[in-house]
C-alpha cells in the first residue's frame, strides 16, 4: 500500500504538476503555475488522511511543542545546506519575479511531501501496529516511509543530475525522512514539520538558483550525510516521547 501510494504520488507530480506547469513559456510562470497544483494535489492529500483516518494526530492543531522542537533543524538546515550547495546564505533576488515562484513552489513542494510521506505512509506503517505499538514497530514504520521518500530521487538522474548528486539525494533524502518522520510522531502533528521541510526547500532553492552544481564527490558525501546530527536530535526526541508514554 505504501509502494501504491508513492507510485500515486508520482503519477500526480508528473500528470497534474509538470505537464501542466511545462505549458508555460515563462520560467516564473512555469513555478507559480506549478506550486498552485501542488497546493491542489495537497488537498487532496488532506482529505484522503482525513477519509482515512490512519492516524487521528497527523493534521490534529500543533501544540507549542510541535512547534518548538522543529527550530534546531531549521536552524541547522538554514545554515548548513546552503553552505554546502553554494558558499553562501545570500538569496538570488535578482530576478524577484521568479525568485518569488522558485520560493513558493518549493515550498508548496515540501509540504506536499510531508503530507503524502509523513501524513499518508507512515501514518499507515504506524496504524498497522496500533494496538500493541512497541518502539521497534515505530522504527520500522519510519525506515520504510523514508526509504519511499528516498528513492523517487533517482529519478533525478533521467533529467541530467550527475550520478554523484544523485546518490548523495538518496542518501540525505532517506536521512531526512528520518528526521521529518521522528519531529511529525514526537509532536503528533503534520503541521510545523509540513511548514519546516517547505521552507527549507523554499529557501535552498532561492540561494542556489542559477547556480549550477556538479558536486564532487567530497561535497556530495558531506551534502549526503549532514542529516546525521539531525537523525541523532530526533532519536532523541522519540525516545523521550516512549519514555513519558511508558510511565
Amino acid at each position: 500500500m505504501g509502494l501504491a501510494i508513492t507510485i500515486a504520488f508520482l503519477a500526480a507530480t508528473i500528470f497534474l504538476v509538470s505537464l501542466p506547469a511545462s505549458r508555460f513559456s515563462d520560467p516564473a510562470g512555469r513555478e507559480y503555475a506549478a506550486a498552485v497544483a501542488r497546493f491542489v494535489v495537497g488537498l487532496i492529500a488532506i482529505f484522503a488522511i482525513r477519509k482515512l483516518n490512519w492516524d487521528s494526530n497527523a493534521l490534529s492543531s500543533p501544540s507549542p511543542w510541535a512547534w518548538l522542537i522543529v527550530v534546531p533543524v531549521a536552524v541547522y538546515s538554514l545554515i548548513v545546506y546552503p553552505f554546502l550547495f553554494t558558499g553562501t546564505l545570500a538569496l538570488n533576488l535578482s530576478q524577484p519575479s521568479l525568485a518569488g515562484g522558485v520560493a513558493l513552489n518549493g515550498f508548496a513542494a515540501g509540504a506536499l511531501e510531508e503530507l503524502v510521506f509523513r501524513g499518508l505512509i507512515l501514518s499507515l506503517f504506524l496504524n498497522a501496529n496500533s494496538d500493541d505499538q512497541r518502539l521497534s514497530d515505530v522504527w520500522r514504520a519510519i525506515l520504510i516511509s523514508s526509504v519511499l521518500f528516498s528513492v523517487p530521487h533517482a529519478l533525478n538522474l533521467f533529467v541530467g543530475y550527475a550520478e554523484t548528486r544523485v546518490v548523495a539525494q538518496l542518501i540525505w533524502a532517506f536521512l531526512l525522512g528520518v528526521v521529518f518522520a521522528c519531529l511529525r510522531i514526537a509532536g503528533r502533528s503534520i503541521w510545523p514539520v509540513a511548514v519546516l521541510h517547505g521552507a527549507m526547500n523554499a529557501f535552498v532553492h532561492v540561494n542556489r538558483l542559477g547556480i549550477e552544481i556538479q558536486p564532487s564527490v567530497l561535497r556530495a558525501a558531506a551534502l549526503a550525510f549532514a542529516p546525521i546530527p539531525l537523525c541523532i536530535y530526533g532519536a532523541m526526541l522519540l525516545h523521550k516521547q516512549q519514555r513519558i508514554a511508558v510511565s
